[in-house]
């Protein structure tokens, strides 16, 4: 029994050894075949050719030169709206909301006026009183004079009736009474006289001061007919109101604020322009010109493609201690356009401004990923790379300028050239093929 076992483990050993080498003996006869059938490579020789490049012509051409900044808008003439007389608000306009429009001469408040009223018209009546005392100072001088020479009558008619009654006397037809009487009745009508050119010599003082108390009348009304006035206040131009901080029927003090209204088309920017970008500018402020600037809203695409033309109005008085810049003031000539009849420029918006500055001819203006390390441009010469090297004058945004180093007609490779050396061989691509 054991031995026929074994020869059966025998027997199956020897069956599956046959069965895998009938399997690798069709495996290799199959790859002999699959080899056999295979054909023969065709030999091509490998023809070595120049990298292609792009070019483009260096042409020189005129360049306005700008220099941008960034700024808000402000208004130019601003003017907080206060009272200058207390009181109780009795009218304030309808449009003075904030983003209202005022016209020029318009009403914006109103303090309540009787009691300023009634102050001018008190005014008036003590200008009248005074000129009515005047009047009569002026009728009691003319009396006097008039009493003067009457006095000066009775001295003489009573002088003369003294000497009558003393030559009577001396003749013994008149009694010594008779003669004290009449030198009595002289000594009264002298008396008389002197009183009277007393009061006149005191008309003088009394009419300076009748006429300053009529000077003090007239400025009394003259104050009370100003606080009438300023219990109006008006507009002095067009404008848009900015805030407001007062409602009617409210009392106000002198000085309160109500709010604040700014001229409408009068808008300014304030920029700060870097030292060294001043030269670029610095040439169109001779002879008390200044240059031309173009305004458009900043991060705000919908806006964005509109400009508003501007000029530099003036330059602050000192250079920014902290960023070593030149404050200067745009003046915006056009601030009442709107855009989609929605949008207009408003204090506060943030702003992009480019001055414009001096033009600079004969110049080339290329992509600045154009220019290589140490200020070198690959150029092409007889099919033969050039690295050259150049003078830029500036680099502004994807732009940068050229002034020395290259000639009219030099082209100018545009396209990458990896492993580029001096003097390698190379071919232009034609129409960008």
């Amino acid at each position: 029994m054991e031995k026929a076992s074994k020869i059966k483990k025998s027997a199956s050993f020897f069956l599956r050894f046959l069965r895998v080498v009938a399997v690798l003996v069709i495996a290799i006869a199959l790859a002999k075949l699959l080899i056999s059938l295979k054909k023969e490579p065709e030999k091509n020789e490998i023809v070595k050719t120049p990298p292609s490049v792009k070019v483009m012509i260096a042409t020189p051409v005129p360049k306005v030169m700008t220099v941008e900044a960034f700024g808000t808008v402000k208004p130019r003439k601003l003017v907080r709206i206060s009272v200058e007389v207390p009181g109780r608000i009795d009218y304030i306009h309808p449009s003075f909301i904030e983003g209202g429009v005022i016209l020029k001469g318009d009403l914006l408040v109103r303090i309540d006026q009787r009691s300023y009223d009634l102050n001018r018209q008190a005014g008036q009546v003590r200008i009248r009183q005074a000129k009515t005392d005047i009047k009569s100072l002026k009728q009691d001088i003319e009396n006097l004079k008039n009493d003067i020479k009457l006095s000066k009558l009775n001295i003489n008619l009573a002088k003369k009736e003294l000497e009558r009654v003393k030559a009577l006397t001396e003749n013994q037809f008149a009694s010594k009474n008779s003669l004290d009487r009449s030198e009595q009745q002289y000594l009264m009508a002298r008396i008389s006289l002197q009183n009277i050119k007393n009061r006149l010599s005191l008309t003088d003082t009394l009419m300076e001061q009748k006429n300053a108390a009529l000077t003090m009348a007239h400025v009394d009304f003259e104050k009370a007919d100003l606080a009438l006035k300023k219990t109006q206040i008006k507009a002095d131009f067009n404008g848009l109101i900015l805030d407001k901080f007062a409602e009617q029927g409210e009392y106000v003090n002198p000085g309160q604020t109500l709010g604040s209204i700014y001229q409408k088309d009068s808008l300014d920017v304030d920029v700060r322009i870097p030292l060294e970008k001043m030269k670029w500018i610095e040439s169109l402020f001779k002879n008390g010109n200044t240059p031309y600037a173009k305004v458009m809203v900043a991060n705000f695409d919908s806006v964005k493609s509109y400009v508003w033309n501007a000029k530099v109005a003036r330059i602050k008085a000192k250079i920014d201690e902290k960023t070593r810049t030149l404050p200067m003031t745009l003046e915006i000539l056009n601030p009442d356009v709107k855009i989609k009849n929605i949008f207009t420029l408003k204090p506060g918006t943030f702003v992009k401004c480019s001055i414009i500055g001096e033009t600079v001819k004969n110049i080339y203006v290329l992509p600045r990923y154009l220019l290589k390390s140490d200020n070198i441009l690959f150029t092409v010469d007889d099919n033969y790379l050039k690295m050259k090297k150049v003078n830029v004058l500036r680099k502004f945004e994807e732009e940068m300028v050229i002034d020395h180093g290259l000639n009219p007609g030099e082209k100018i490779i545009i396209s990458p050239l990896p492993g580029a050396l001096e003097g390698m061989e190379l071919s232009i691509k034609q129409n960008g093929k």
